[in-house]
């Protein structure tokens, strides 16, 4: 809370983003709770708050149930995405543990049937909740309209191969005055991942907390911009041209699928001005 006070309220400006896609987010929001936590032990997680808020035996856990409860309802009603409250199940799963343990204590029958159905629920939900299966798949099984971020490291590798070609074409001059300018996170996570092997510079991004890591050097008046909107390059920069279009090559769509690559020289003002332009808390 401290940060967030120090920091301007950052997550207000997120979820204030997050209205435009609140309705969605709204209506996918407690299928995707049982989807994440597993159709079978969904049952579990909602014996434990009830047994926190109404069994006897639960007082001193209560204040922990209830507060769970007002997570996943606050970010139902501020239309958050589903995984957000994701943290609760821990205390939840452990909760609905106890009255489970005494509905199976003992019952042969029960107990056998529990693990049939954890087993037909865990190999229904298994593609759904992780990247269990190979990446081509999913184009023409599109399991990412349920759990959007099954697809988003796809390609990470190929991408910035693209970008490290890009950056070791440029004049030695150039390229020691150049940054990589990334559009969101996992573009800037996957440079971050792959590209010192590749011979490159961190990445920079204004994508939600990355803005706080600062803007590039001052001395680097020229980008490699991944997935950043022409426009506001054009505002920033003397020269932008497109260099290249980027193709997972296994037709997945996510967000890195047809990005462009932009090279962007002859940076307008100083970087402490321009960096605040680059802001996309969302």
């Amino acid at each position: 809370m401290i940060w967030q006070a120090v920091h301007g309220w950052p997550n207000l400006a997120v979820f204030a983003a997050l209205h435009g896609q609140a309705g969605h987010n709204i209506a996918v929001y407690w299928p995707a709770q049982l989807l994440y936590t597993g159709l079978a032990l969904t049952p579990v997680w909602l014996a434990g708050l009830w047994w926190c808020l109404r069994d006897p035996a639960a007082r001193r856990y209560r204040p922990a149930g209830i507060a769970a409860l007002i997570v996943l309802a606050v970010f139902f009603a501020a239309g958050g995405k589903p995984y957000y409250g994701g943290g609760v199940f821990t205390f939840l799963f452990a909760a609905g543990s106890l009255p489970l343990a005494h509905w199976l204590a003992g019952r042969r029958p029960r107990q056998v049937a529990a693990a049939a159905v954890l087993a037909v629920s865990t190999a229904v939900t298994l593609p759904i909740a992780l990247p269990a299966l190979p990446a081509r798949v999913l184009a023409t099984v599109p399991l990412q309209k349920i759990n959007y971020d099954l697809a988003e490291t796809i390609g990470w590798s190929r991408q910035v191969a693209l970008v490290a070609r890009l950056y070791h074409a440029l004049p030695p001059g150039q390229r020691a005055s150049t940054a990589i300018l990334a559009g969101n996170y996992g573009e800037a996570g996957a440079i971050d991942r792959y590209g010192p092997a590749a011979g490159l510079p961190p990445a920079f991004s204004g994508a939600n907390s990355l803005w706080f890591w600062g803007p590039p050097p001052a001395r680097d008046r020229s980008v490699i911009a991944v997935n950043v909107d022409p426009a506001l390059l054009r505002r920033l920069f003397r020269h932008v041209r497109q260099v290249a279009v980027f193709r997972n090559g296994l037709q997945v769509s996510d967000d890195e699928q047809g990005a462009v690559l932009d090279e962007a020289t002859g940076l307008r003002l100083p970087w402490r001005t321009a960096w605040p332009m680059l802001r996309d808390f969302s």
